[in-house]
């Protein structure tokens, strides 16, 4: 038998799918051939392409478990301060500081988990650097609409605020609402750059290019 129908024979007959009669011609053959001997000795050695086709099994599924903590966290982060700004808002009397901590605390946290419902979509995007902008648009968008609903449920106007107001009256309400609003203010820019940043690195950990 021609050493070349062998070597096409041995896969066949290492997987045991080859039939009888090609089976005994392949032990009578390799009896006698010292060459068709070795390939069949080497073909039925253990591969180390298994350990190799393993190790980013392993690794995605770490990166996937990663990926998900993260996630998980920040939901529960931002959950978190939204529980402890409505306690505090809830407490707060009817005066100056009535809304103080929902501008300043539950709004920006509120964009920011809202924002985090994107995440589920990263399938959609084509890269990571359009998905992390997104997310930051997201973030500040989610936000902006939080604000807007927070003023229309304290009734506060603001066109009749800055109605009539003169340019140092323009400059003084301007100050009053950066004392009243700005830790809510920085909170939101701070949302926006971990949104950008932290989105980034979350589809990097799922292999998005």
């Amino acid at each position: 038998m021609d050493c070349n129908v062998i070597k096409d024979l041995i896969p066949l007959y290492i997987d045991g799918c080859c039939s009888e009669e090609s089976e005994k011609i392949v032990n009578e053959h390799i009896e006698k051939c010292g060459s068709c001997k070795k390939i069949l000795e080497e073909m039925k050695e253990p591969s180390d392409i298994v350990s190799v086709t393993q190790a980013p099994t392993v690794l995605n599924r770490i990166n996937d478990w990663k990926a998900s903590a993260l996630q998980s966290v920040l939901l529960f982060v931002s959950f978190g301060l939204i529980t402890v700004g409505v306690a505090f808002e809830a407490q707060s009397s009817y005066d100056f500081f009535n809304g103080f901590c929902a501008l300043n605390l539950v709004v920006p946290a509120t964009g920011f988990m809202l924002s985090l419902a994107n995440w589920y979509f990263l399938r959609l995007y084509k890269n990571r650097k359009s998905f992390s902008l997104f997310s930051l648009l997201a973030t500040a968008g989610f936000t902006l609409c939080a604000y807007i609903w927070t003023l229309a449920h304290y009734e506060m106007n603001v066109f009749e605020l800055f109605a009539g107001q003169d340019l140092a009256g323009f400059f003084d309400l301007m100050r009053g609402i950066l004392f009243f609003n700005g830790i809510g203010f920085l909170l939101t820019a701070v949302f926006c750059v971990l949104s950008k940043v932290l989105s980034n690195r979350y589809a990097k950990m799922l292999g998005k290019e």
